[in-house]
């Protein structure tokens, strides 16, 4: 069984704020994945205050999921090429990713305001990626 730990750090009006490679990320084992992932929330805050001293009026989503695929994937490619027969396959219209999600965190940092992000959210946001 493999695992994939994504994120997502937007400015919502300059859009995505991550480098390449870092928003998604293939483990052999979830104890690996679990790391990333906490590892990742702790990169994405830093990375949220640093982008804030800069615009204090914008305003950023962040957040990060872990999925258990379905699949043996030995890539990220492989694991981003089988997320997306997730979803042509699905008879879940509504929640293709509903049942490998494993855990999720995921925030609104509006100014002067923060708000949790609903896991429909980001996965509708995940879900337009892909497609």
């Amino acid at each position: 069984m493999s695992f994939v730990v994504i994120s997502r750090f937007e400015d919502t009006s300059a859009g995505d704020l991550q480098e390449q490679g870092e928003a998604v990320a293939v483990f052999a084992s979830e104890a690996s994945a679990q790391a990333h992932f906490e590892a990742r929330g702790t990169a994405l805050a830093s990375a949220l205050g640093a982008a804030r001293a800069r615009d204090a009026g914008a305003t950023f989503v962040t957040w990060v999921l872990l999925l258990r695929m379905p699949l043996e994937v030995g890539s990220v490619e492989e694991a981003l090429e089988d997320l997306e027969l997730v979803l042509e396959e699905t008879d879940e219209v509504e929640d293709p990713f509903g049942e490998l999600v494993v855990r999720f965190e995921g925030r609104r940092h509006a100014p002067g305001a923060d708000a949790p992000l609903q896991q429909k959210d980001a996965l509708d946001e995940l879900e337009a990626w892909l497609t």
